[in-house]
């Protein structure tokens, strides 16, 4: 079969490899110049970092397993982070649950409960009961009123922002689950995974698997449109070019699909433009100094335009990079003012409210200002998502659509990615 895919994030890079196994002929779409997607790179240093930051749980089995499968698992190293909280002008530690017992903002019962909320949510199989209730309401019953307003609705908040009150309780649930389980039988101690040289290694270790397979990738080539032809094959019109293809994977936001292939039914294309996502604005700063002991930085604070601080080299270290590295990151709607403004103005309103968390930030010490901007980068899982999520399948025969709102209940990241791209190899193979 001669077959396409349409981008090389780590879905669609998974589900060619698959294919590609199987015998197919595999030619890969993609719009930028390098191949990644969410998981594309930049050169700090001397070393590929992944533009937006990035890292795996000890749970998660289908990269882990692709890792070893590509023979680069000595190149995935294991790390304990430490996180904090940024609330009421104050950096609380907020790693162990010690950190959580010693947090004073809420009350001491709350603690508790805010604890036994995190790790009874890995025992919790069942999440069909949370589609019908919002994240909110169910934290707010289960936690009080008092954990939930200083910290779990500012996490809502700097995920879905305007629409953090819509987000069904199923997200949440599946962020503890995934918190406790990365956990392990130790609960006092969590362990992260990066691969040395980025995520990006990876992707290219399975690019140069598929072309070893006879497959290729096709840089700068945006796809414009697709069509059923009269013979049953379907045609691929791209910016370098037309093809015909005995079937074809589609990874980007189902809306796109929408715009691209237009003989859908109404109804079908109301579901495919239904699916909201939120956007992603990530700086990464190069440093010439470490800006605080901590990994992970939330911030519970009203007034910021980033809600997190990442420093990428208090995880995993310096390594070859020559800098401290910190991303900054904010998710807001594709048409908020701050999305579409300059980068300049948003590398400096940023910037700015850095020296709000750290007073003592010195600006002389930044090497260099990376801004990424992502449309497409967190489906909003609003009350009954489930029941509206596309099938991989779609109406029109040997055309599939992989992306990240299938995913659910589980949430975005690079192995339910991977776990994706192999189950959408699956049903491609299960069609012919």
């Amino acid at each position: 079969m001669n077959i396409a895919v349409v981008g090389s994030g780590m879905t669609g890079v998974s589900a060619a490899l698959r294919l590609s196994q199987k015998g197919h002929i595999v030619t890969i779409y993609e719009k930028d110049s390098c191949a990644g997607g969410l998981a594309s790179s930049v050169e700090v240093g001397n070393e590929d970092l992944d533009r937006f930051y990035h890292h795996i749980f000890t749970s998660d089995n289908y990269i882990i397993d692709l890792i070893e499968e590509m023979g680069i698992s000595e190149s995935l190293k294991w790390y304990e982070p430490k996180n904090a909280i940024y609330l009421d002008n104050t950096l609380y530690p907020f790693t162990s649950p010690l950190d959580l017992i010693r947090f004073r903002p809420v009350s001491f019962i709350s603690r508790i409960k805010m604890g036994l909320l995190v790790l009874t949510a890995k025992l919790i199989k069942d999440y069909t009961p949370f589609e019908s209730i919002t994240a909110l309401e169910w934290i707010r019953k289960r936690s009080g009123k008092d954990a939930c307003e200083k910290v779990w609705e500012p996490l809502l908040k700097s995920k879905f922002d305007i629409d953090s009150n819509v987000v069904s309780g199923t997200w949440i649930w599946n962020k503890f689950k995934l918190r406790g389980s990365s956990r392990g039988k130790n609960i006092a101690k969590e362990m992260l995974g990066y691969l040395d040289g980025g995520f990006i290694l990876l992707i290219d270790k399975i690019l140069n698997e598929i072309a070893r397979l006879g497959g290729k990738i096709l840089y700068n080539s945006e796809v414009k449109s697709i069509s059923k032809t009269d013979k049953g094959l379907l045609e691929l019109e791209s910016s370098t070019g037309k093809a015909f293809y005995d079937k074809i994977l589609f990874t980007y936001a189902p809306e796109k699909l929408s715009d691209i292939y237009k003989g859908y039914s109404p109804n079908y294309s109301t579901k495919l433009n239904e699916i909201k996502y939120k956007a992603n604005l990530c700086l990464m700063l190069e440093l010439s100094e470490s800006l605080s002991p901590y990994y992970w930085i939330t911030i519970s604070q009203k007034g910021f335009p980033f809600v997190l601080i990442i420093e990428h080299t208090n995880l995993v270290g310096l390594k070859g990079y020559n800098s401290h590295v910190v991303y900054l990151s904010r998710y807001l709607d594709a048409n908020d003012s701050l999305f579409t403004a300059c980068d300049e103005s948003i590398i400096n309103e940023f910037i700015n409210h850095l020296n709000r968390v750290f007073p003592y930030f010195n600006e002389n010490s930044i090497k260099k200002a990376t801004l990424s901007r992502a449309k497409y980068s967190q489906p909003v899982t609003t009350l009954e998502y489930g029941k509206r999520i596309p099938d991989i399948k779609t109406p029109v025969k040997g055309l599939f659509l992989a992306s990240m709102p299938q995913i659910y209940p589980e949430d975005r990241g690079l192995n339910y990615a991977v776990g994706l791209g192999k189950e959408a190899a699956n049903v491609m193979l299960e069609s012919l």
